[in-house]
């Protein structure tokens, strides 16, 4: 996610999540940010996340897509990505990359000719 961007979203986790204590040495372990220490937590509240795309479409994520247990003490990290650099401004607005984690169970399409991107929540599990 351009840093700008990520900036926003990881500050507001933060800000919602407040309540918990940050895992400083997961997050500089990992190179994941913010996460959270919840090993001493019976229920933990995440905030939801949804992606608004120009035009309108809406790709809210499970929990599982953008938040994961890291470490062997129980931390929570968001797993959203930047890459440091700041991008110059593009038409139409910021831009981000849609990473595996955030592409778990969901249909995605993209039709480069009409330049459309297209996805809907879909079960990839296997059955046996």
């Amino acid at each position: 996610m351009e840093r700008p961007i990520f900036d926003l979203v990881a500050q507001e986790f933060e800000k919602q999540m407040a309540n918990y204590t940050r895992a400083k040495d997961v997050e500089a372990q990992s190179g994941l940010r913010p996460c959270f220490d919840i090993s001493a937590q019976k229920s933990v509240s995440f905030p939801e996340l949804t992606f608004q795309f120009k035009g309108g479409a809406k790709m809210t994520l499970p929990l599982t897509n953008y938040f994961s247990l890291v470490g062997k003490s129980a931390s929570a990290c968001l797993t959203i990505v930047t890459d440091n650099v700041v991008a110059p401004p593009m038409n139409g607005g910021p831009a981000i990359i849609l990473g595996n984690f955030q592409q778990q169970d969901f249909y995605v399409e993209y039709d480069l000719e009409n330049e459309r991107l297209g996805f809907r929540p879909q079960s990839c599990k296997k059955t046996v």
